[in-house]
């Protein structure tokens, strides 16, 4: 896979690299946006991720010439943007066929778990993992409770990312959790994922700050459950922006 990233830093090529390149991606860095574009039939990229911080006035002009020759589907064209970049903005990079904006934080956890996330629903990114995860953000509803294993007491907390193959649980009161060992089996998980609460039972995998949570008899109609979630998260985000109702920003 060929990315090419238009930005004037090199921090931004780092972040992309370190989660990139182990996967087998070429990354490729321009720092000029019109000569990316003189040189695009011959870059011939995958995925092109384009500041928008960095060259604000640009973004539209390239990723008209982009589309004129490549869809949606044949190459996926992300913006990289700050904190400025309001609805106005995002109402015309949806109307130009863009595949995503994500904010350019890409040091942040959350920021580029969506990245990958994003970029895998078009090109297999070679993520060793079994099951795409997500970091839930703002306009994810995702919540979970634990049954505890031996004293069947229910244990609250946070969802720090979520998978069709597990979970990362954050318990809001860790002495509730101390005595949990690796291999024990929680009973009962109830996860909300949007509308629909599932109940499933865990492994415990680790038990250290958060508690990662192997779904090892997960059904399959429980696992496509997840998968359509968190796969529609980048909709969810841009749906988000583009609305008319009044809204902080929030990257997709």
């Amino acid at each position: 896979m060929k990315i090419l990233l238009v930005s004037e830093r090199d921090e931004l090529k780092s972040h992309i690299r370190s989660n990139f390149m182990p996967r087998g991606a070429e990354i490729i860095q321009y720092y000029n946006p019109i000569k990316a574009m003189d040189n695009l039939d011959e870059l011939d990229p995958d995925v092109v991720l384009f500041s928008a911080l960095d060259f604000p006035r640009h973004w539209k002009p390239f990723l008209i010439f982009l589309r004129d020759s490549k869809a949606r589907e044949q190459c996926v064209f992300v913006i990289l943007t700050g904190d400025e970049f309001d609805h106005e903005e995002a109402d015309k990079a949806q109307a130009l066929a863009v595949n995503g904006i994500i904010h350019e934080m890409l040091r942040d956890r959350a920021e580029i778990e969506r990245l990958k996330a994003l970029v895998n629903r078009y090109r297999d990114i070679g993520d060793p993992r079994e099951e795409t995860r997500l970091v839930p953000g703002p306009i994810d509803e995702i919540s979970m409770t634990i049954t505890h294993p031996t004293g069947l007491e229910i244990i609250f907390g946070r969802v720090s990312d979520l998978s069709a193959a597990g979970a990362s649980f954050a318990p809001a009161d860790r002495s509730k959790t101390a005595d949990i060992s690796p291999g024990d089996l929680i009973p009962v998980c109830s996860v909300r994922i949007g509308e629909g609460i599932l109940a499933v039972s865990a492994r415990v995998v680790r038990n250290e700050r958060r508690i990662s949570l192997s779904f090892d008899s997960i059904s399959e109609s429980d696992k496509a459950s997840i998968r359509a979630y968190v796969q529609g998260h980048s909709e969810r985000e841009l749906k988000r922006i583009t609305s008319d109702t009044p809204t902080e920003l929030e990257p997709v």
